[in-house]
This record gives C-alpha cells, sequence and structure tokens, in this order.
C-alpha cells in the first residue's frame, strides 16, 4: 500500500530535514525550500497534506495558498501552516483560505505528527484548531543534528 503523498514547503533546510524525519514513517515526503518551486511541484503531483511556511524570502506562502484557492481549492483544506508565530490579521488572512490548521514554531514532534495525521484523514475529527507550543530549543537542535548527521 502507498504511504500518504506530503509536500514540505519550508525555506529552513534544518525544519525539512525534521519533519521529513518525523514524517517518512507513515508518509512519503517530499520538501522543497521556497513558493515558487512548490507552484511547480503543485501544478504536476498531488499531496494528501500540504506543510507551509508562510514567512519565506521573495515569495512568500501566501502566493502558494493563492495559487490553490485559484486553481485547486479542494486542497486547502489539506493545507496545515508551520510558520513562527503569526501576527493577528496574517492568522485570520492564512485562517480565510479554509486551512485545515496552524502549527507554531517551534513545535512538539507528536503534535505536528498528529495535526498531519488529522488533515490526512487519519484522524477522526474536523479542522484543526490553532495548535501552539511552547516547545524547547531542542527541537531546532535535533533538526540541525540531523541535518548534520545526513540522515535523509
Amino acid at each position: 500500500m502507498d504511504k500518504p503523498y506530503v509536500l514540505v514547503i519550508d525555506d529552513n533546510e534544518a525544519t525539512c530535514t525534521l519533519i521529513t524525519a518525523v514524517l517518512r514513517r507513515d508518509f512519503a515526503v517530499e520538501s522543497v525550500g521556497d513558493a515558487t518551486e512548490a507552484i511547480e511541484k503543485l501544478r504536476t503531483n498531488s499531496y494528501t497534506v500540504i506543510l507551509l511556511d508562510l514567512r519565506m524570502p521573495i515569495v512568500d506562502g501566501f502566493a502558494v495558498l493563492d495559487y490553490l484557492k485559484t486553481t485547486k481549492p479542494e486542497m486547502l483544506s489539506r493545507v496545515l501552516v508551520v510558520t513562527a508565530l503569526l501576527k493577528a490579521a496574517e492568522m485570520e488572512r492564512a485562517r480565510s483560505y479554509g486551512i485545515c490548521g496552524v502549527v507554531s514554531k517551534p513545535f512538539e514532534i507528536e503534535t505536528l505528527l498528529e495535526a498531519v495525521k488529522l488533515c490526512a484523514g487519519d484522524i477522526d475529527g474536523g479542522k484543526l484548531t490553532n495548535v501552539f507550543c511552547s516547545s524547547t530549543p531542542m527541537i531546532l537542535l535535533l533538526a540541525d543534528l540531523l541535518k548534520c548527521a545526513g540522515r535523509l
């Protein structure tokens, strides 16, 4: 049986490495480092869940949301925003797209995994409420260690 396909969109390589390591047991994971590359992937591939950082240089994550709204609106409910703390206006704007939910960086690994499973439809329930975690910098250290060790 094929694993559900997840696209991670984040300009931080260590974050992509960590998320891939966390999800790869249950999901097939592909990652890209910017919104432009993400839109190219979305033109040709279909994903069960999209993890999206909103704060990226040059083209931000809202461009991805705009693209999906125009071309694949059914995918918006499968978008999980994984980003640094958002301002109230940014949060409201992200929610207006009908996304699955928001996980704030830094995040607890189990919280992220459960949120992805919910967005993939693996867990009964509806859309996520915002998931904000007060995790330690250990998550970021783990991401850097995985990257340096070449685990992926």
